[in-house]
């Protein structure tokens, strides 16, 4: 088991922007479509279960293959939670410009005023702006130095506290900002500095800017609350548990259900209001190009591939789940697929690809 975390760790929360697929033409049905893809992707992978919830020009639909708890052969619903790992950037990055929209101060101004007095003196990290944090270019490290690995540890970032985080700040030397580098530190970094300046926690930003104005929450099924929890696994018999992240939160530690990543997703496809359109406007505009047919936007990345229409997405994965979302603006077209097995990101992100382009016929 020890040689699988030596192997593993440095992929903790997947989120690297890997090859897009598209399917060939097919007539079929899209449910039809989507039911066929889903079992046999399920018949040919070792998966404990797949849960695959879409939006076709607004009307809401899902397909399950496997279970969401296979020891009790429960399968995933609606309503089932799981970890979305990565795909909380996307949170954060809309989170982090309201809050610089409402406190006047704009994406390009530099971090370092908003840093506590010790993490001033540093001035290598004079470069770095608040936008190079959400688009993966601030030049920091996937993770920080300081924060202690081991082989067999489940909760990696549960000891890793603010104190931890500013002392790694004080004296960290990021390489030049501008060019992409995948770092769940500098995501981090983007909902601490959203705390900062609000004067409020990640938690209660959520509700104010996200959850409350989409319309995502049901008191009647929260995760203190439910049992409709699905299990994660590292492998195919090592369970996981949920991650603690603390105050690298911001990075990946949502555990949403299907049915509020469909009400997210479909809030990113059709703006709930003028102010929201704004914010995903700024959020879906190209800041970096990767090649001819991937950018990088502000918290989500971007496949714009020829005579297609341009398709935002984002990848997540924790030790027990790989995750993708994507959407299409102002169609109602959009996808989450959940797989509660870690390192099967390759599998969701051709999964959910083919059906996006499925849709897109």
């Amino acid at each position: 088991m020890k040689y699988m975390f030596r192997k593993y760790w440095m992929l903790l929360l997947a989120g690297l922007p890997g090859p897009l697929y598209s399917c060939g033409q097919n007539a079929v049905p899209l449910d039809e479509f989507i039911k066929a893809k889903t079992d046999s992707v399920f018949s040919s992978n070792r998966l404990p279960g797949i849960f695959v919830g879409y939006g076709n020009k607004g009307k809401n639909n899902y397909y399950t293959a496997g279970y969401a708890r296979p020891e009790e052969k429960v399968p995933f619903d609606v309503n089932t939670f799981f970890e979305i790992g990565s795909i909380t950037k996307t949170f954060t990055a809309y989170t982090l410009l309201c809050v610089l929209r409402d406190h006047k101060i704009y994406d390009s101004t530099k971090i370092i005023s908003y840093l506590p007095k010790e993490v001033q003196a540093n001035k290598h990290l004079d470069r770095i702006r608040f936008i190079n944090l959400i688009n993966h270019t601030a030049g920091l490290p996937r993770l920080p130095d300081n924060m202690e690995l081991s082989a067999g540890d489940m909760q990696p970032y549960q000891t890793y506290d603010s104190k931890k985080l500013f002392e790694y700040l004080s004296t960290a030397q990021p390489k030049d900002p501008g060019s992409y580098a995948y770092s769940n530190l500098a995501a981090g970094l983007a909902g601490v500095l959203a705390e900062r300046i609000s004067g409020k926690t990640y938690a209660a930003l959520l509700d104010q800017y996200i959850f409350l104005p989409f319309n995502m929450v049901d008191k009647n099924n929260t995760l203190e609350k439910s049992v409709n929890r699905s299990q994660g696994y590292f492998a195919d018999t090592i369970k996981s548990a949920y991650w603690n992240m603390n105050v690298l939160a911001p990075a990946g530690a949502l555990k949403c259900t299907g049915k509020e990543m469909l009400r997210y997703l479909a809030c990113m496809s059709n703006p709930v209001n003028a102010s929201s359109k704004a914010i995903i406007d700024s959020l879906t505009q190209t800041t970096l190009q990767l090649s001819p047919a991937t950018g990088v936007g502000r918290g989500w990345h971007i496949s714009n591939k020829k005579d297609r229409a341009v398709i935002y997405w984002h990848n997540g994965g924790t030790y027990g789940f790989s995750t993708f979302g994507a959407f299409i603006k102002g169609t109602g077209q959009y996808i989450i697929i959940a797989i509660n097995k870690f390192n099967s990101n390759g599998v969701a992100d051709k999964l959910g690809l083919a059906i996006l382009n499925k849709m897109l016929e």
